[in-house]
């Protein structure tokens, strides 16, 4: 299977909801991050919906995410319908 995104990629996170699925965190919506982790497509027996979008590991930096001063990483799973090029 091939996915949108590969390892390395910088990618934005967007704001609205995709396809009704608000499981992606708020405070990492509408920031960009680097793909680091490609999951791939997770089945999920309790979901009768079929299988989910790719799922990607992102490495955000903490000022990028909260706006301090930190030097930290904050690493988020985020499926590929909420991402974009960026």
């Amino acid at each position: 299977m091939s996915y949108k995104f590969n390892v390395g990629d910088h990618v934005r996170v967007r704001e609205e909801t995709p396809g009704g699925n608000p499981r992606t965190p708020r405070y990492i919506r509408g920031k960009q991050g680097v793909v680091v982790v490609i999951h791939g497509v997770i089945v999920n027996p309790l979901d009768h919906r079929g299988l989910y979008p790719p799922l990607y590991t992102v490495m955000f930096e903490i000022k990028e995410v909260f706006g301090r001063p930190d030097a930290g990483k904050l690493c988020v799973d985020v499926h590929e319908d909420w991402l974009a090029q960026a």
